[in-house]
């Protein structure tokens, strides 16, 4: 008879614990956590964030850029030479695209296999001017297996404020993309 008060208070916590379950996305929301010394006393709050849910439909591939082409002298202020990027994208259909260079991230959309990303920044320069530049990379996205995209970077600058600013520059490089498994 001792038996049959455990197997209920077992039933209990194991309905407790399904009513409590969640169906779905994860919530991501920042977490803050306070380190202490070992006397007790706190260093200081630590900010610590989820990673962003995982989205089946996506597809990801490596980019590479190949050499920059731009006249004699130019200084450019561009996120592509720097390291492989990642390029995010819908394995089927229109939406939206995401390259990533480090921390840059340039956003755009993909429509009918066509995609077009963007990035815009600003900096003041040597020549006491404000500068905004653009950098775009356009191409299209063959979803076909072995298919590679055929994708090109853009740069273009231009003074936002200032007098007697250098001059401007452009510049273009192809990227290379190889799909992620």
């Amino acid at each position: 008879m001792r038996a049959a008060p455990h197997a209920l208070l077992l039933l209990f916590l194991v309905a407790s614990i399904a009513a409590c379950v969640r169906e779905g996305a994860t919530v991501v929301a920042p977490v803050d956590v306070t380190i202490e010394n070992a006397d007790g006393g706190a260093i200081a709050p630590l900010v610590v964030t989820a990673p962003p849910p995982l989205q089946r439909d996506r597809c990801s591939a490596r980019l590479r850029a190949q050499p920059i082409k731009t006249k004699d002298g130019c200084t450019l202020d561009e996120r592509i030479s720097h390291g492989v990027g990642i390029l995010v994208y819908p394995c089927s259909g229109d939406g939206p695209v995401e390259a990533v260079f480090g921390e840059h991230r340039f956003q755009g959309r993909l429509t009918e296999s066509t995609m077009t990303l963007a990035l815009t920044t600003e900096l003041d320069w040597e020549d006491g001017c404000h500068w905004e530049t653009k950098q775009a990379i356009r191409g299209e996205l063959k979803r076909e297996r072995g298919m590679q995209p055929k994708l090109v970077w853009s740069y273009s600058e231009a003074p936002v404020t200032g007098t007697g600013c250098f001059g401007s520059c452009r510049a273009t490089a192809d990227i290379d993309a190889d799909e992620l498994p």
